[in-house]
């Protein structure tokens, strides 16, 4: 009994692999956070500081051109119905 109370009980070697696997996750995750973390700070240190990017973000985003631009836009071929 002691014996199998050790082997399936709790803090046993059942529960120490879901610990690690758990940790492993969690570390993954971490990663995760760490990269997209740095990737938010370029992004804002960018908005601060690089005037270029900031241009191409707003004409993207928002559609700005300049007074003396003609601004094209085509539709997707995707948004089109198939004619029949």
């Amino acid at each position: 009994m002691l014996i199998l109370s050790a082997l399936l009980g709790n803090l046993g070697p059942r529960d120490l692999v879901a610990l690690q696997s758990h940790r492993a996750a969690l570390e993954t995750r971490r990663n995760q956070l760490i990269a997209d973390n740095a990737a938010f700070r370029t992004r804002i240190q960018k908005l601060r500081s690089d005037d270029r990017y900031l241009e191409r973000l707003i004409r993207r985003e928002l559609g700005y051109a300049r007074p003396d631009e003609l601004v094209y836009k085509f539709a997707d071929d995707n948004d089109e119905t198939p004619a029949r």
